[in-house]
């Protein structure tokens, strides 16, 4: 059973994706929350009763703490899961961090290490800690509380900011009004958000919503703080007034990972062992599609059982086989059934269009991927000028690229150019462009790139796919025969099986199923299912991984703990080591 907690915005609890609704008290979600964020470490009951029930004697508030704990076990069905989702002893209470669970605030920490993990992270902030939720009577928990939102929100803002300066300084200044201003709703008294926001609107040429921008802030800060704008602020506002503040221009350079690597250290490439014959299935449907027979597979299995390991290590492995091959990926954000729309497909064309040097540089691709990126962009900008024109500055911002295509590839410098222009000259707008064309558009630019370069693409997380994405996933996927095109999706089949909830009360059908059943019905056997490898098998290849003296009884007992579930050993050998559990000896064994 796999337990998610929410608790940006108004405080959610799902177990297997259905909704808890049993919890029978505030005290019992207040219990549940302090638990999960402040798990890295155990709690007296004495304590957690006080900070609950501080009016109670000590004896009433342990007995009312512990009716609060049963409700709890009994609504997120901790006896049956396995690992428990809480630890309890007779003297302390603990939240479970080996256990199969999912928090949002950890969540967005752990994803904002670079460009597309700031973006979902961000995604995930849909709204103040705990909003909308107390507990009036146990003001030690308020005050928890509050400093817990103050801290997020601080995080969020940061995240914001870092976006919208990150997509301004690229020229994409759509995008950067979109994080600027949620970044000025979230804190509208930050002049340094407000300057923000108005620039963008004004590189943007929408002079007019850049000068009410800042009537807008001038009239809150009198209203809110009785304060006038800081002088900065009254000085953009009169260089916009008076046509004075010029847009940066963009900078054409080739990108930084043009003459250099990354080394990869082998402690930061996650283990990968047990998986031959996974591989090679994958290496014979690629096979497959260099021969012009385009393929659909989809790698399935639950957290942890290690899909987006083996989707990465086919991924270099392919790559370091072929030079002429090239992938792109895309990962899913629509948590709660609505996200970015086509975000994988917006992804993997930003990619393919040369902007790589921010996944580069945190580490998401190796110099070589990023520098076969960036060789492969001249001919990914002719094929949208030629067969998918709409998709520019719909999909992928046409300032951005045009200043990627002046460093990297000039010779289509001049249609792209006269391609904006019209398009500028004419008021038409991309976004009023039908679905149907869209993904009609979208597959031509594929299949006219698969013709010059073979081409891998991995749609990540599509448990969490929007609407959108999956509607173009299956147009295109019915269309890769004769393409050199490999299209590998990953997903969560337990997620898929349990639906999406409905506004009101039950669940919809998953819109990923039906799009699945064609597929199987049209191309048979198109799954490699990771839940299908034999546990045992796993825990001894990851062992051997290094010389050892671990024996049969060791072995025996790690796989019954962990059932050979990917992540669970890995991080349960991580932490016998940490601990000392796991040393070496004099030979390094």
């Amino acid at each position: 059973m796999a337990l998610s907690i929410w608790l940006l915005g108004p405080p959610q609890v799902r177990l297997d994706q259905e909704l808890v609704s049993n919890l029978r008290s505030d005290k019992a979600l207040a219990l549940l929350a302090y638990l999960a964020v402040e798990s890295d470490r155990a709690h007296r009951r004495e304590k957690l009763a006080g900070t609950l029930w501080p009016e109670y004697t000590e004896l009433s508030a342990r007995a009312s703490l512990r009716r609060a704990l049963a409700d709890v076990r009994q609504a997120i069905g901790d006896h049956q899961a396995t690992p428990p989702y809480l630890l309890t002893t007779r003297e302390t209470l603990q939240f479970n961090t080996d256990s199969d669970y999912w928090l949002d605030v950890e969540a967005i920490v752990d994803m904002a290490d670079d460009l597309p993990g700031l973006e979902q992270a961000v995604a995930l902030y849909r709204g103040s800690f705990l909003e909308g939720f107390s507990v009036s009577d146990a003001p030690s928990f308020e005050e928890w509380a509050l400093l817990k939102k103050e801290q997020l929100e601080r995080q969020a803002l940061e995240m914001l900011g870092r976006l919208a300066a990150t997509y301004e300084r690229r020229g994409e200044y759509e995008q950067a009004r979109r994080y600027a201003r949620r970044r000025v709703e979230l804190e509208p008294w930050n002049e340094q958000a407000q300057r923000q926001l108005m620039q963008l609107l004004a590189f943007s040429g929408q002079r007019n919503a850049a000068l009410a921008q800042y009537e807008t802030c001038r009239s809150l800060l009198a209203e809110e703080l009785d304060v006038e704008p800081d002088p900065e602020t009254t000085m953009l506002y009169e260089s916009i007034r008076d046509g004075t503040l010029a847009a940066p221009p963009f900078i054409s350079r080739p990108p930084s990972f043009a003459g250099k690597e990354i080394p990869v250290r082998d402690a930061e490439r996650p283990a990968f062992v047990a998986r031959d014959r996974e591989l090679a299935r994958l290496a014979q449907r690629l096979d497959q599609a260099m021969a012009g027979q385009g393929q659909v597979v989809f790698i399935i299995g639950e957290p942890g059982s290690g899909k987006s390991v083996l989707a990465q290590e086919f991924v270099r492995q392919a790559m370091d086989s072929r030079a002429d091959l090239v992938a792109a990926s895309g990962r899913c954000n629509a948590y709660s059934g609505i996200g970015d729309p086509y975000l994988p497909f917006l992804e993997i064309l930003q990619m393919l269009t040369g902007d790589v040097e921010a996944r580069w540089a945190g580490g998401g691709i190796s110099g070589e991927h990023a520098r076969r990126l960036w060789a492969l962009m001249p001919d990914a900008v002719q094929a949208l000028v030629a067969d998918g024109p709409e998709l520019i500055d719909r999909l992928v911002p046409g300032a951005a690229m045009l200043a990627r295509a002046r460093a990297g590839a000039p010779r289509q410098v001049a249609g792209l150019t006269e391609l904006l222009e019209r398009r500028a000259d004419s008021g038409a707008s991309p976004a009023n462009l039908q679905q149907s064309d869209l993904f009609e558009q979208y597959t031509r630019v594929l299949k006219a790139l698969s013709r010059e370069h073979p081409l891998i693409l991995l749609v990540d997380d599509l448990q969490w796919a929007d609407v959108g994405s999956i509607g173009l996933l299956f147009h295109l996927g019915r269309r890769l025969a004769g393409s050199r095109l490999l299209l590998v999706g990953a997903y969560r089949p337990g997620d898929v099986a349990m639906g999406r909830p409905l506004v009101g009360l039950g669940r919809e059908r998953h819109p990923l199923e039906p799009v699945i059943h064609e597929f199987q019905r049209d191309l048979g056997d198109i799954h490699i299912d990771l839940a299908q490898t034999e546990g045992r098998h796993f825990v001894e290849a990851l062992l051997d991984m290094e010389p050892n003296r671990l024996d049969a009884v060791f072995r025996e007992t790690l796989h019954r703990h962990t059932g050979g579930h990917p992540l669970f050993t890995v991080e349960l050998l991580r932490g016998l080591q940490e601990r000392g559990g796991l040393t070496k000896d004099e030979a390094g064994r």
